[in-house]
This record gives structure tokens, sequence and C-alpha cells, in this order.
């Protein structure tokens, strides 16, 4: 969970938040403050304390899943729309807005602490804003001019540059000391995102994102797998979910305070309230990690852990068909261009740009190939890859078809279907061994 929310951290865009960041910070409150209330208040209707439970089952409503809303606006090619972003940076709000009440939820544990409950989330907060300040100031300049510009360049066949090793390990380096400082604050995960924001403004943008999902990608997703599996799902009192009556509170719980709260959290956003509203429904696994430890911690008990349960899954089964539905229609009505090569996933396509090191550093051709590592001019900083592909000058001495220098030379250098790979979705189907 550390890791995927490191990762979450480096979606973040500092720029387009400018733009839109108002009136989406404004949907991000709403959209955390109105299940955390609705959800508390139920949870008192069906009998239990407000404080821990009622409290406790509501922070587990509050959080939005950033990943879901990205990946689907991302498939639908529409995540560089006004509307887009406002979906992501009230995401990402809406995600620091939870990491904060996590915090204070778990410090309420035991008797009144001044220093847990009050002191430490103060701090925090004051921590946080210190590093997104260094993120866009400090660390890029620190990394991009300083760090990197000094790591040797290695040579022979590898995979991996030695630049990217450096960045992967300054960012596992800053993982650890930032979700080191917020634990003693409450909660690792919140200097987890933090620490992952840190990179969002390191050039090329997006590259350390690419460097971090080449690296941890398989052990993320195996053990997200074993966390559901091993935590939540062991947790789970088989007999009270299965109850009509958790069924009956949960389906309520899952109606109300988890979607229509969600729903309607973007009243002020013109025609496009509903696409933003469902776009927040989303739950998936720091809603659920929420719900464990509190369960784990005795703040609340196994029925209202049940009932929380359906809640949430009402969320993660409707939220993802309806917002696909409702994003559809919406890009219909209003007749919006789809840029399809705006979805970038972690598939073949990632795999082979991580694999191309055009500096010359990277794998050196076999026989059987079409032609030599292409020379790459002006195109590369400390051996990692540039954003912009259009500024690539290439110069290929291979034997391709004719067909294939033709297409090469008329092919957009920097857009293209993304199907089976960076080097075919420019048109150079052969210029890379």
């Amino acid at each position: 969970v550390a890791l995927m929310i490191f990762e979450s951290g480096m979606h973040f865009d500092f720029e387009k938040a400018q733009v839109v960041g108002p009136k989406a910070c404004l949907v991000a409150v709403l959209g955390t403050i109105l299940p955390l209330i609705t959800g508390t208040l139920l949870t008192v209707a069906y009998g239990k304390p407000f404080s821990p439970d009622g409290v406790s089952v509501g922070t587990a409503l509050a959080p939005t899943s950033v990943g879901i809303a990205l990946r689907l606006l991302g498939e639908a090619g529409v995540l560089s729309y006004d509307f887009g972003q406002a979906i992501i940076t009230a995401a990402f709000v809406d995600d620091i807005l939870s990491l904060v009440l996590f915090n204070v939820l778990f410090s309420l544990k035991g008797d009144f602490d001044l220093f847990k409950v009050v002191i430490a989330p103060i701090i925090g907060i004051a921590f946080m804003l210190i590093a997104m300040a260094a993120a866009v100031k400090f660390w890029p300049r620190v990394i991009n001019d300083y760090i990197l510009p000094r790591i040797p360049t290695k040579k022979g066949e590898f995979k991996v540059s030695s630049s990217d090793e450096a960045l992967f390990l300054i960012m596992f380096a800053l993982l650890i000391v930032y979700a080191t400082t917020t634990h003693f604050l409450g909660t690792h995960l919140w200097g987890c995102f933090i620490a992952g924001m840190s990179f969002a403004c390191v050039k090329p943008i997006h590259h350390p994102h690419h460097v971090w999902v080449k690296q941890t990608k398989r052990i993320t997703t195996w053990m997200i797998r074993i966390f559901f599996a091993a935590t939540v799902a062991f947790s789970i009192p088989v007999g009270k979910l299965l109850s009509i009556e958790a069924f009956l509170k949960g389906s309520l719980m899952g109606i109300v305070p988890c979607i229509a709260t969600k729903v309607c959290c973007a009243p002020f956003m013109g025609d496009a309230k509903f696409v933003i509203g469902w776009a927040m429904v989303g739950r998936a696994e720091f809603a659920f990690l929420i719900a464990q430890m509190a369960a784990a911690g005795n703040m609340i008990d196994e029925e209202t852990f049940s009932i929380t349960i359906w809640a949430l899954l009402y969320a993660v089964i409707f939220a993802p068909f309806v917002f696909r539905t409702v994003l559809k229609r919406y890009i219909e009505r209003n007749g919006l261009e789809v840029d399809v090569a705006e979805h970038h996933g972690d598939g073949e396509c990632e795999e082979d740009f991580m694999d191309w090191q055009p500096s010359g550093e990277g794998k050196t051709s076999g026989e059987g190939k079409t032609g030599d590592l292409p020379e790459v001019a002006d195109a590369t900083k400390y051996g990692r890859e540039i954003v912009e592909l259009s500024d690539v000058n290439l110069d290929v001495d291979g034997a391709a078809p004719a067909a294939d220098q033709a297409n090469r030379r008329s092919a957009p250098a920097s857009r293209g279907t993304c199907g089976v790979g960076i080097t075919r979705c420019l048109g150079f189907h052969n210029a890379f061994p």
C-alpha cells in the first residue's frame, strides 16, 4: 500500500492544479466532508457510538480512488480537458484530506492526547506544505542539475541506465525518510504520498514514474493482492457479513453516504457536474485499509465493519461502469475531440520505452536485427529519455525496407497509436534493435 500511494503522488500535476485548483479543491472538500458527516450520522443512527465508531466509518468512506479516474479518463482520451484535470486534482486533494483524517482518526485511540490529536496533525500539514514547495523548487533542480550529471555512464549491455538506477535510489531513500517522519506524526502513508509528489516536477516529466513502475509494478501488484486476501479478507467476519441485517444496513450506507454524497459534490461545475461526481465515487485499497485498521484497533465492532465493507463494495462495483457511461455520454453530447494517444498504460509500450536508452547506453543489437541502435542528437540529458520525442533526430543505419524508410520519414514524431510499443507507435518499425 505504501508503494502504491507513493506512485499515486507522482501523478500530481502542479501546473494544471493552479488552473483548475480552486474549484477542484472545493469539490475535494465536499467529497471528503459529506461522506464523513453522513457516514458518521448513519452509524450513530444504527445505534453505535459517535466516537470512535461513527468517525471511523465516515473516514473509511471518504477517500477517492485516483487510479480508477486516471485510467478511465486516459482511456477516453479526455484527460487534458479542464474537467478531466479538475477530476484528477480533486481526487488528489481528496486523498490528501483523507490522509489527514486518517492521521487524526488513529490519534483518537485511548485517552485524549493533545500532541497526537492537535499538534501532530498541524506539524504534518506544515511539513506537507514545505515538502510541496520543495517538490516544485528544490528537488527538480538538485536532481536534474547536480546529482544525475555526475553519475558515471555504464558501458556494455544492460537494461537500465546508471542515471535511472541513481534516480530510483533517490526515490526509495526519500520514500523511507518522509514515511518515517510522518510515522511519528500519525501515519507513514502520509509521507509516502508526499514523497511521490516530490518527483512530479523532475524532468523529463513522468520519467521518474516510468522508472518507478518498471522496478516495482510486479511486487506492488502481488503485494496488493496479498493485502486484500490476507489482511482485509481474513479479517472479515463472514457470518456477520452475510447476514440480512448487515446487507440491508450496508446497502443504505453504500447508496447514500458512500455514493450519493460523492455524486453531488460538484454542483457548481456546470454541465460536467455529474461526470466529476461519478469520478469521485470510486474507492480502492486505502478505504479498505482504514476500515480494516479500525477493526483491528477495536474502534469498530464486527457488525459495523461488515456494514462498511458492504458500503465500499457498492462503490467498487458500480462506480467504474456508471462513470464510463456518464463520461461517454458527456463526450458525445459536447462533441469533444478524443486524443487516442493520451492513454499511457503499464503495458508493452512502457516496456519498450523504458528499455530504449537513446544516449548510447543500451542493449547492443544482435544478429538478424535490421539496424544498430540509432544515433540520437541532443535527444537526452544524463542518459534519460526526453518527453518531446519530436525533438529526436534519428539517423538510422540499417537495411530496413524502403517502405519502412518511407513510413519513418512521413510518420509524426510525437504521436501515434500506442498498441505494441513506443517504437511501433511512432512508425519506426525497424529503427531499433
